[in-house]
């Protein structure tokens, strides 16, 4: 049976491999529906994200895809929007002017070092270390109560189709030891999000990224974050955040066994232009 994946990352961002390559490879892969979320343009340089004057490019290569493969596989446009509050209505924005058909909101920076410069959260341990204690004097509950509330505001402000692997800032602990998810504080964080993310109609995202690249014992979010998805009654979708070709489906399989062990039965999918709850298994999903 086939598979989704709606969070694909190609050269136009900080993946690798045009478009069309992505696109073949899925559906050798059994993809019957995708779509492409390189990273959005943001208002200071940085190493991964989509630079502005490609955004045309971006956008042509993948409705020629479409058009070639129209066949075989769905393709949707997309972007993996960042959120920063004091810019918020950028998501809304971005999917409008761009006629985008859906949108992933993720949060990857909090604050500012002295310079300006936006703290990346999920980078190299030694730039997580450094606004840790620069920024945050190494004050852990801080940062994760900020980045929750990032979150929060999103969530509420400016709402996306889906939420972007929601607690992607524990990929730290897989370093080094910052903090314990099992303390009442973090659990508290987590599960004060996902209700607000209940309210608001959003899509979450059972990411796979951190497994098959080893930064992660679990999936983003990990057990206890989808055993609180099944209990709030939250639509979820399975995307394995691909970097490369060959990961669209990386993890799927386990994190398909998983699910149905936590009580999951649909998956939710793009199917003719529209969003859809459709049932699943080991094998795929009953499109």
């Amino acid at each position: 049976m086939p598979w989704t994946n709606y969070h694909n990352h190609c050269k136009y961002c900080d993946g690798v491999e045009d478009i069309e390559t992505h696109v073949e490879n899925a559906i050798r892969e059994g993809i019957i529906s995708m779509g492409f979320s390189s990273h959005s343009p943001v208002f200071f340089e940085n190493k991964w994200s989509m630079n502005v004057t490609d955004m045309p490019l971006y956008l042509r290569d993948i409705q020629l895809a479409k058009e070639k493969f129209s066949d075989q596989i769905e393709i949707y446009k997309s972007m993996e929007i960042d959120f920063f509050p004091e810019q918020s209505g950028v998501i809304n924005k971005w999917t409008e002017d761009l006629e985008l058909d859906y949108s992933i909101g993720s949060v990857h920076f909090i604050d500012a070092f002295e310079d300006g410069i936006p703290w990346e959260i999920d980078g190299p341990l030694l730039t997580f270390e450094k606004g840790l204690n620069e920024i945050f004097d190494n004050d852990i509950r801080c940062v994760l109560e900020k980045y929750f509330d990032y979150t929060i505001q999103m969530l509420e402000n400016d709402c996306p189709t889906i939420l972007g692997h929601v607690d992607k800032i524990k990929m730290q602990n897989h370093h080094s030891f910052f903090f314990s998810e099992s303390e009442a504080w973090y659990i508290d964080l987590l599960k004060q999000t996902l209700e607000v993310a209940a309210k608001s109609g959003v899509i979450v995202e059972v990411n796979t990224r951190g497994l098959y690249k080893k930064r992660a014992s679990e999936t983003y979010p990990g057990i206890f974050g989808l055993q609180l998805l099944k209990d709030f009654g939250l639509p979820v979708c399975l995307n394995s955040d691909a970097h490369h070709p060959k990961e669209i489906i990386g993890e799927f399989e386990n994190t398909a066994k998983l699910l149905k062990q936590i009580g999951f039965n649909e998956l939710m999918v793009l199917k003719n232009n529209t969003w859809q709850a459709r049932p699943f298994d080991l094998s795929g999903i009953h499109w």
